[in-house]
């Protein structure tokens, strides 16, 4: 995808180990106001690290009935989420923004029991009015996911039911050329990821079998570079590159699950840039769907199994992420779903499943103080003028807490001491008064310490 918006993507756990005695600890979490879904979220974008969109899909058949689709923004990353688009008609599937206003959302329409036969919405309002695609023929009748390459080149696939349709534009959505893409995958396209306006892959299902097709001229040609052999009714759900050479992807079974009995998945794996791709065995019985990585070893698969799974050994093994957060969230709320996972930057990550999960980043070394990574706490609203919330999470349960705030100069203006606290999300209001102007605050604990900036206004 384009260069700043760098692909969001993943999910959870505990990572280890990138020197020496430095250590890196990964908790996935969810913040108290984040809405959940009796469904999933299929998908979440940021455009920055402060605001982004989350679908959330028709369900028709929930036992209260009918559900919503719905589309929510966040400008604080996370920390909050309004609803700015319902619709009793959509099976929303897909995100992707050019910028803080203007983007798009796939419709995979018919396919789940909605009654919308427009497969992608545009909005220049940032999402609070969609208006309908005029593809051109072949016009796809859903579209599974989307590319943001640049500010005027996006790609739109789908869907993993059929027709496979690529559809492409190159003036931010003014026009789109579309392409039929059954020679390649006759069943469907699901997923993809482009480098550049003209480098990319594209991901779906040819006959029984998953395929990963790719391009070098911005979709004039197509080569397969990965065909399973195997017949088996599957095909590529999600496609992940950790870095320009290592790529992962998930291979979900689309077959009679009742029929089958036990069945072996598979997940796929490059180390040449997608020049060729690998078949690794993953979880028996598994429906694999999200699928993220963080660096070239660790990553993440979930799916509507339910449980997600995470390996540190580039796939070799697989094992339960019992710290995918589900505590912070109500124990009458649905397993985590999670079918995608983004990534911005280095270490800002985001998975969407029954609720908007945030990846936090804990920095240790066993010869000096711990740092708390400036991703694992915020105040909200910043800038404020009397009052703030401050929230943080601790990776693990300290003996005590102290918060701490400075001015420019680093003289020490207020100490509070919060005590022991369990592991976990945790969050205060701070309204003492202050002049205003920049400020840092310190969250500090006998594991953990870190400093992040605030203002404050007149």
């Amino acid at each position: 995808m384009r260069g700043f918006l760098k692909k969001i993507v993943f999910t959870c756990g505990l990572l280890c180990c990138i020197s020496g005695n430095l250590i890196s600890q990964y908790n996935w979490f969810v913040y108290p106001n984040t809405p959940t879904t009796p469904n999933r979220f299929d998908d979440v974008y940021f455009i920055n690290p402060n605001q982004g969109w989350a679908v959330d899909p028709l369900v028709p058949n929930f036992p209260s009935g009918v559900t919503l689709a719905k589309v929510y923004e966040t400008r604080n990353g996370g920390v909050s989420w309004q609803l700015v688009h319902d619709s009793m008609n959509d099976y929303l599937r897909c995100v992707g923004f050019i910028d803080s206003i203007h983007g798009f959302i796939g419709d995979i329409c018919l396919a789940f029991g909605g009654n919308d036969t427009n497969p992608m919405y545009y909005t220049n309002d940032g999402g609070k009015t969609l208006t309908p695609v005029n593809f051109p023929y072949p016009r796809p009748k859903g579209i599974c996911g989307i590319s943001v390459v640049t500010d005027s080149v996006v790609y739109a696939y789908g869907r993993y039911n059929g027709p496979a349709v690529l559809a492409k534009t190159i003036n931010a959505g003014k026009t789109w050329k579309t392409t039929d893409m059954s020679p390649y995958a006759s069943v469907g396209l699901i997923d993809g990821w482009f480098w550049s306006k003209d480098t990319g892959f594209v991901t779906g299902q040819n006959g029984g079998n998953s395929v990963i097709l790719h391009t070098v001229d911005g979709g004039v040609t197509w080569q397969t570079v990965y065909a399973s052999t195997r017949n088996d009714t599957d095909h590529v759900w999600k496609i992940f590159f950790p870095s320009r050479n290592v790529g992962y992807g998930s291979i979900e079974y689309t077959g009679n699950f009742a029929q089958r009995g036990i069945y072996k998945t598979y997940f796929v794996k490059t180390t040449d840039g997608g020049k060729t791709w690998t078949e690794h065995p993953f979880i028996d019985n598994y429906d694999e769907e999200g699928c993220g990585f963080i660096n070239d070893t660790v990553g993440w698969i979930g799916g509507w199994t339910g449980l997600s799974y995470k390996t540190i050994d580039g796939g070799s093994t697989w094992n339960i992420d019992s710290n995918f957060a589900i505590p912070s969230i109500p124990k009458t709320q649905p397993l985590p779903y999670i079918n995608r996972f983004r990534k911005f930057g280095d270490s800002l990550f985001y998975a969407s499943g029954n609720t908007i999960y945030k990846l936090m980043l804990y920095k240790s070394d066993t010869t000096k103080p711990a740092i708390l990574s400036s991703n694992s706490f915020t105040n909200f609203p910043n800038p404020y003028n009397t009052q703030t919330t401050i929230l943080y999470t601790i990776p693990r349960t300290s003996k005590y807490v102290t918060f701490e705030v400075y001015d420019i100069t680093g003289k020490k203006l207020f100490t509070q001491n919060l005590g022991a606290q369990i592991a976990g999300t945790h969050q205060m209001n701070y309204s003492q008064p202050l002049a205003p102007g920049e400020y840092t605050y310190t969250i500090t604990t006998d594991n953990f310490k870190g400093t992040r900036k605030m203002i404050v206004t007149k």
